[in-house]
């Protein structure tokens, strides 16, 4: 994928945009997943490994070289210009046309809307841009803000994947949602 990954830019709402997160800030990327630690280990397996502004590096040229070659899409959600969480497309899938999204948010900016204008710019991008059929969220049974967000965006709930994701010393099992163009284009969701 040609992707000019400094100028890159989907729009949210008013000051808010999904955008590359820039290697020069590594250091803002490890503060705020430090700040919110203990919150994001119970849900995202690869806190853990985030140890330190290095690692925040590599995380953040890994999500440059596998946009460019197609394989995710992953953003920074920037609030006024600072960074607040991430969002992206974590597996794109070319050939069958879809891919799976994930996201988080700063804890403290929970429940304000945000994300759900996120997921919804970001779902729009999909099929618009990207010319995806199905789009997928996947969430652990027992997060209930990240389930409520396809919900309320009229994904349908597919199923359970039992013990499905390792999340420290435990398996998680996880709710499956999906949509696709048709159902999107068309309103058909709630």
């Amino acid at each position: 994928m040609d992707i000019d990954t400094r100028a890159f830019s989907i729009p949210v709402r008013r000051s808010v945009e999904l955008r590359f997160i820039q290697s020069e800030e590594a250091g803002a990327l490890y503060a705020l997943v430090d700040k919110n630690r203990a919150y994001l280990e119970k849900w995202l397996p690869w806190v853990p490994e985030q140890k330190g502004q290095a690692d925040s590096l590599e995380n953040i040229r890994k999500r440059i070289e596998r946009a460019q070659a197609g394989e995710m899409l992953d953003l920074g959600i920037y609030r006024d210009g600072e960074l607040i969480g991430s969002i992206g497309f974590s597996r794109i899938v070319r050939e069958h046309k879809k891919a799976s999204i994930g996201y988080w948010i700063s804890e403290e900016l929970q429940g304000k809307g945000i994300m759900t204008d996120c997921v919804h710019a970001l779902v729009t991008y999909g099929f618009k841009e990207l010319h995806l059929h199905r789009i997928r969220i996947q969430c652990s049974v027992n997060n209930k803000k990240s389930a409520a967000i396809p919900e309320r965006l009229g994904f349908i709930f597919e199923g359970t994947a039992r013990e499905d994701e390792l999340l420290g010393d435990h398996f998680e099992s996880s709710k499956v949602y999906g949509i696709l163009e048709h159902e999107w284009k068309s309103g058909n969701r709630k």
